[in-house]
């Protein structure tokens, strides 16, 4: 038996009853049969109200994720502290690093920033939100 032979033949064992199956289904020119309404009970559900409580580690603003730069405090500031503090606080995106003798003006500041400052020897003595 050829192989285009024994391809029809499969095909042909696999296919009728797929085609008998869909022909037991309405006809194509027939109308559709609507479906019987299913009666649904109405419901309701008592939920209680959740009020968003901002994270906080001891007086530390979250506002800004500065509860998770906390921990960077005494660290000296690097490549590698810098690219673990913005990992630590991802997706913050808004972040001032302050150098020693910078002058913050108040007009100069954004609630949701992070301020992370550094002392003469770059050590992180402060972070804050502002």
């Amino acid at each position: 038996m050829s192989k285009n032979a024994l391809s029809a033949i499969f095909t042909l064992a696999f296919l009728a009853p797929l085609a008998v199956a869909c022909g037991s289904a309405q006809d194509a020119g027939s109308e559709p049969n609507p479906a019987t309404p299913v009666e649904v009970d109405d419901f309701e559900r008592d939920l209680a109200e959740v009020e968003p409580v901002p994270e906080e580690v001891g007086s530390v603003d979250a506002a800004c994720r500065a509860n998770l730069a906390q921990p960077f405090v005494g660290e000296t500031m690097n490549l590698e502290t810098r690219q673990a503090l913005l990992d630590a606080v991802e997706p913050q995106v808004t972040i001032r690093f302050v150098e020693p003798d910078e002058e913050i003006l108040d007009d100069d500041t954004v609630a949701d920033r992070l301020n992370v400052r550094t002392d003469e020897s770059d050590e992180i003595v402060e972070v804050y939100c502002g």
